[in-house]
């Protein structure tokens, strides 16, 4: 079972290579019963504004660039935490917005 600590993602890597990660699906097949795995997608442009411009999509609010990948890998946590508790994976959008909503210290 993946817990809040072992979920660490280097996204300056990531992007460096030219990738994103996007969401985590929850219980998207079938190695057992409590499975992740990250959605990581190619990002061909602007890829340095793109956890800054997915964050004002999902959420309507602007963040500082020291901010970005800290408040991303929560909204991904707690997509992982909303999934277990409601038994089924939950959109990336809905995460954002109930973590910004319920959580999120700056708002």
């Amino acid at each position: 079972m993946l817990n809040d600590m072992e979920l660490q993602i280097n996204f300056e890597n990531l992007l460096k290579l030219g990738y994103a990660v996007i969401d985590i699906r929850f219980k998207d097949y079938d190695l057992c019963n409590d499975s992740q795995k990250l959605v990581i997608a190619r990002v061909d442009s602007d890829r340095d504004e793109f956890y800054q411009d997915m964050l004002k999509l999902y959420t309507g609010l602007d963040f500082k660039p020291s901010e970005l990948y800290e408040i991303w890998t929560e909204i991904l946590m707690h997509k992982i935490r909303m999934s277990r508790v409601l038994n089924r994976d939950i959109a990336i959008k809905v995460a954002a917005l109930d973590y910004i909503e319920t959580i999120f210290p700056g708002k």
